[in-house]
C-alpha cells in the first residue's frame, strides 16, 4: 500500500489494474473499519469510558489519513494539483461527497432542517447546485485552459499579477467565512470526543489536516477523503437506520420517511392546540406586553425598575434573608441596564424573544410546510407565502454561487479524473 500511494507505480498500470487495486485496497480498509467500530462497541459495553471511546476513534482515523498523506508525498506539479489525473470517477466522485459532508453539514444539516423544516432544503439545494455549477460550467474549460486554479487562470488569461491577485483575494475573502465555521466545527467535535480544551481541539485537528495534506496536495487529499467519505457514510447512515428500526421497524428509513413525516405533522397540530401549550403561550404574550409597555416610556420604566430592585435589597437586608436571597437580589441589581440606550437594547432583544415564544410551535415553521403564509388564505398570509418563496429560491442561488466562489478545491478535484 506504501508503494501504491508512495510512488509511481500507480501511473504504470492500466486503468483497470489502478481501479481494481484501489478497490482492493479499499474493500480491506472498509472491513478494517467496522471492524474497528465493532471493537470500540463491545468496549463501551464493557465499560471502556467514553472519553476513551472517543480519544481513541479520533487518534485512530487522524493517523490513519495522516498515513495516507505520507505515503502520497509528490513532488511532480501535475499529481501535487490534480492527482495526475487518474482518478477513476467512483473514487473521484467519493473524494468529491466527501468535500460536500464536511464538518460544517455534517453537524449543521440536522439542526437546520429541526430550526426550519422544508427550508433548510435551500443549503442542500444551494450546495449541491454550486458543486454541479462548478463541475459542468468552469472546470473543463479551466482544463482545457492548461491551469488548475481560478487565480492562474486569470493571471495568464489577462496577463500580470493585479488580475490574479484579485482572483486570490476573491477566493480567500469567499473561503474565510466558510472555514470558520469548519474550524469551529474541528474544535466542537475533538472537543467533545476527547474532553480536552477547545482551542487545543483545533490544533489538534488542524494539525491532523496539515500532515493529510501538505506532502502530498491534491493526491494525499484525495485518498484521504475517499477514506473519509466511507467513514460518514457510516455515520450518517448508523443513526437513522437505528432511528428508523426503533420507531418502524424497517431499517431503510427511505421507505418509511413519508409515514413519518404525517405522524411528525399530526404531532405538530397537537401541541398547537393543547391547552398547556397555549397557557405558556398567554404567559411570554403577558412579558411581550409588559416590554412594549416599558419601551414606550423607557425613561419612567428604567427609573422604576432600579427603585424596585433597590427596595427590593433594602427589605432582604432588613430582614434578615438568607445569604442566597441577597446575593441574587445583588446580580439583578447588578445587571440592571446603565442608561436609557442599554435599556432600550436590552427590553428590544427579549421582547423579539418573548414573541417568538408567543407564536405556535415556537416561531418554527410546520416541518412539512414548504413555505410560510397560505396561498389562499388572507391578503397578509398570501404575501408572507409569495415572499417567503421568493427568499427561499434566493437563498438557493446565493448559496450556489457562494460555493462555487469559495471552492477553487473542488475545481482541482473535478480536474483530477
Amino acid at each position: 500500500m506504501a508503494g501504491f500511494f508512495g510512488t509511481r507505480d500507480g501511473i504504470r498500470l492500466s486503468k483497470r489494474q489502478f481501479k481494481l487495486q484501489l478497490d482492493r485496497v479499499y474493500s480491506w480498509y472498509t472491513a478494517g473499519f467496522l471492524f474497528f467500530v465493532t471493537v470500540l462497541a463491545l468496549a463501551e459495553r464493557m465499560g471502556l469510558p467514553r472519553l476513551w471511546i472517543g480519544f481513541t476513534f479520533l487518534m485512530a482515523t487522524i493517523g490513519l489519513y495522516a498515513g495516507i498523506g505520507i505515503m502520497s508525498r509528490t513532488t511532480d506539479a501535475s499529481e501535487y494539483y490534480v492527482a495526475g489525473r487518474r482518478v477513476p470517477a467512483v473514487y473521484n466522485g467519493m473524494a468529491t461527497g466527501a468535500d460536500w459532508m464536511s464538518a460544517a453539514s455534517f453537524i449543521g444539516l440536522a439542526g437546520t432542517l429541526y430550526l426550519t423544516g422544508y427550508n433548510g432544503l435551500a443549503f442542500i439545494m444551494g450546495w449541491t447546485g454550486g458543486y454541479c455549477l462548478v463541475a459542468f460550467v468552469l472546470a473543463p474549460y479551466l482544463r482545457k485552459f492548461g491551469q488548475f486554479t481560478i487565480p492562474d487562470f486569470l493571471g495568464e488569461r489577462y496577463g500580470g499579477h493585479l488580475p490574479r491577485f484579485i482572483g486570490l483575494s476573491a477566493a480567500i475573502l469567499c473561503s474565510f467565512t466558510y472555514l470558520v465555521a469548519q474550524i469551529y466545527g474541528v474544535g466542537l467535535i475533538t472537543s467533545y470526543l476527547t474532553g480536552i480544551a477547545f482551542e487545543l481541539g483545533i490544533f489538534l485537528g488542524l494539525g491532523g489536516i496539515l500532515v493529510c495534506s501538505f506532502l502530498g496536495g491534491m493526491r494525499a487529499v484525495t485518498w484521504t477523503q475517499v477514506a473519509q467519505y466511507i467513514i460518514l457514510v457510516v455515520a450518517y447512515l448508523i443513526p437513522v437506520v437505528w432511528l428508523s428500526v426503533k420507531q418502524t421497524g424497517v431499517p431503510v428509513p427511505q421507505l418509511v420517511y413519508g409515514f413519518q413525516l404525517e405522524k411528525v405533522t399530526a404531532k405538530e397540530k397537537e401541541l398547537t392546540l393543547d391547552p398547556k401549550e397555549l397557557q405558556v403561550r398567554a404567559i411570554f404574550q403577558q412579558r411581550s406586553d409588559a416590554l412594549l409597555e416599558k419601551l414606550q416610556h423607557p425613561t419612567t420604566s428604567l427609573a422604576a425598575d432600579k427603585l424596585a430592585a433597590n427596595q427590593k435589597m433594602d427589605a432582604l437586608k432588613s430582614g434578615n434573608a438568607s445569604v442566597a436571597a441577597i446575593s441574587s437580589a445583588g446580580k439583578v441589581l447588578a445587571t440592571m441596564p446603565k442608561d436609557e440606550v442599554a435599556a432600550v437594547k436590552i427590553w428590544t432583544a427579549a421582547k423579539a424573544v418573548f414573541d417568538g415564544k408567543t407564536r405556535p410551535l415556537n416561531g418554527m415553521p410546520p416541518h412539512a410546510a414548504q413555505f410560510s403564509g397560505d396561498p389562499d388564505g388572507t391578503p397578509d398570509e398570501r404575501a408572507l407565502y409569495d415572499m417567503s418563496r421568493r427568499n427561499f429560491l434566493a437563498l438557493v442561488f446565493c448559496l450556489m454561487v457562494g460555493t462555487t466562489a469559495h471552492f477553487d478545491a473542488l475545481l482541482h478535484r473535478a480536474q483530477c479524473a
